[in-house]
């Protein structure tokens, strides 16, 4: 495999696994927030305010996530250079 194509799967493989991570931590974390409302009804400000300030950092990491994909996108030679390399300098 060569160094294009590891970078190439690389990126795309950890840009998606991130997001697949984020959406499921970002729906146990709400989970959780509605059912401790649903027990203590009387806290539900408090939990409210922590929800919304863990659901924008674990949004930060896939902020993060991106910006590595767009310099990493940079990096990526075209396909056609590739794809002639890899035919033996066709």
């Amino acid at each position: 495999m060569s160094y294009e194509a590891a970078l190439a799967l690389g990126v795309s493989l950890g840009v998606s696994i991130s997001t697949i991570v984020t959406s499921l931590s970002m729906g146990r974390a709400a989970a959780a927030a509605m059912e401790a409302i649903a027990r203590q009804p009387d806290a539900a400000g408090n939990i409210r305010t922590l929800l919304l300030i863990t659901l924008a950092l674990i949004e930060a990491l896939v902020l993060y996530c991106l910006l590595v994909f767009i310099l990493l996108q940079g990096k990526l030679a075209p396909v056609a250079e590739v794809v002639k390399i890899t035919a033996g300098g066709m």
